[in-house]
């Protein structure tokens, strides 16, 4: 090869290399706006529906509030096609083909509205023959009309997630949640009931539907295209998110319903003040590994498999690194926690559900990494699997467990089934692309939180009227000492982070190298 050659190779091989560094640039700095955006919202969003968990538990009483859980489980039960079978399809083929985007809302939102009047029709008809009273038919007739609202808000908003524009959806969901606690508690206060949250809780929805879909048309442009092919693609295509939607309403729905015929409204009350405790936690892994890394895990799948290794097993250590100190805090917390929110002896009852829920949070937060990377990497038939071991594991379970233990035995089910669901999808999912670095953050993670653990039980020991506040500073500094003597965030991931988040204000000009923090 002649010398001009070789300065010409070398001239393409440094442009290449440098459009790859600048397309990592552009993704990790992408990645990061993303977080920090989503963040923000989550801790408004997260703030208000806790407050408003809060309010339902000390202005509803336990029997009310068991009415309200109910409706809304029930509803879910029997409306999940509508939050299973598409959203992630939009998202994962949307992001790999952006052109796509207003067909792929045509048809989804056709599909979604059919599937809609049939569901809704099958919800009321359920709820007459099991007999539930006037009350409980009025909340659910409600409650299914919202079904629709956000399944259609969840639609848009899995097309911005595609576009990796995470602000609308945020912002739509602050808008549902915000307006729908500030609403709900002043209504509350004022003496309103259940019907009244759950026309609040509609009109929240529909407020987050119209932001969102405002927001997508602006962006891409008002189109319609109806596809038959597309149409069929979607629902041959569903069959295993559908699948795994019978997963998702198994463990995380029917026990609600077998409450309701085995058990009172009030020992639904009490199930429910701790499940939605739970819910509010779950925030984390659907905000880390749904909205902004399963896009890059989409892309990656396609591009670098070594690239796709490294993000999995970073979003891994962070959701350890988060997840089991909160479920630690949880459980060695839960009188004081329970105490301090409902203010009610109640909900006393409430504190063994949120102690046997906890542990089930480590389970899904690392159960979301797993089957994502299953489902962005078209390997979506293999969740089937998931749903027929869970489908018996858990239906059974809580059938010998509620009859025993009442509330207490379905929250242990709840964990026992994530559990479960983690061992089988770790075991589905390709042995190369384990996340095996991450068990050596996951044991230093344990040991803080141990040590986070004996700090609270000795507060709790040397006074039992500590304020919850101070127990959960002194919980953060022990065991953000803890971490740091561990060397579990190494300085230079720290300060890779730090750089990352400054140069969001940087000018237009090229960005400079960035590097690609090893957090955890």
């Amino acid at each position: 090869m002649s010398r001009v050659h070789r300065i010409e190779l070398e001239e393409v091989n440094a442009s290449q290399g440098s459009q790859k560094l600048r397309a990592v640039q552009v993704s990790v700095k992408r990645i990061v706006n993303n977080t920090v955006i989503s963040l923000a919202g989550q801790l408004v969003t997260w703030t208000s529906t806790l407050l408003l968990t809060v309010a339902y538990g000390r202005f509803l009483g336990d029997a009310k509030f068991g009415e309200l859980y109910l409706a809304i489980n029930f509803v879910a039960l029997v409306g999940f096609p509508l939050e299973s079978s598409f959203n992630q399809q939009v998202t994962r083929d949307v992001a790999q083909q952006t052109d796509k985007a207003t067909r792929y809302l045509t048809n989804t939102l056709l599909l979604k509205a059919l599937l809609w009047f049939a569901l809704y029709g099958l919800i009321i008809l359920l709820s007459w023959l099991l007999g539930y009273t006037l009350e409980q038919f009025q909340l659910i007739i409600i409650c299914g009309a919202t079904l629709l609202s956000s399944s259609t808000a969840t639609t848009f908003a899995a097309l911005h997630y595609a576009f990796e524009r995470t602000v609308f959806p945020v912002i739509g969901t602050i808008f549902e949640k915000g307006l729908s606690a500030l609403v709900g508690i002043l209504l509350l206060r004022g003496g309103a009931g259940v019907e009244t949250m759950a026309f609040v809780l509609l009109g929240g929805s529909v407020i987050s539907m119209i932001w969102q879909a405002t927001w997508f048309f602006r962006l891409v442009g008002l189109h319609f295209a109806f596809d038959t092919d597309l149409i069929r693609q979607l629902l041959r295509t569903s069959i295993p998110f559908m699948i795994y939607g019978i997963l998702g309403v198994i463990y995380y729905r029917v026990d609600t319903f077998l409450l309701s015929i085995m058990t009172t409204t009030a020992v639904i009350g009490w199930y429910g003040a701790g499940y939605r405790l739970f819910d509010t936690m779950v925030f984390l892994p659907g905000l880390i590994v749904g909205t902004i890394m399963y896009p890059v895990f989409s892309k990656l799948s396609n591009t670098s498999e070594e690239t796709l290794k490294l993000a999995i097993v970073k979003s891994m250590n962070f959701l350890l690194f988060c997840g089991i100190p909160i479920a630690t805090v949880l459980i060695v917390a839960a009188p004081n926690i329970i105490g301090f929110l409902y203010h009610n002896t109640e909900f006393l009852n409430t504190i063994p559900v949120l102690q046997a829920l906890a542990p089930g949070l480590v389970f899904l937060y690392a159960n979301t990494v797993a089957t994502s990377i299953l489902i962005s990497s078209h390997q979506e038939r293999k969740i089937t699997i998931l749903a027929a071991v869970a489908l018996v594991f858990n239906l059974g379970l809580n059938l010998i467990f509620i009859h025993r233990y009442k509330q207490v035995g379905a929250a242990a089910v709840t964990s026992l089934t994530e559990l479960l669901l983690l061992c089988v999808s770790i075991a589905l999912v390709p042995r190369r692309l384990w996340p095996v670095a991450s068990l050596k953050v996951g044991v230093k993670v344990i040991g803080a939180s141990l040590l986070m653990a004996l700090a609270i039980m000795f507060l709790n020991n040397f006074s039992n009227r500590i304020s919850v506040f101070i127990i959960l500073l002194v919980a953060l500094v022990v065991y953000g000492a803890v971490v740091l003597l561990l060397r579990t965030i190494p300085r230079e991931d720290i300060r890779a982070l730090t750089r990352s988040v400054r140069r969001r204000k940087t000018s237009h000009s090229d960005p400079a190298p960035l590097e690609i923090p090893d957090i955890l």
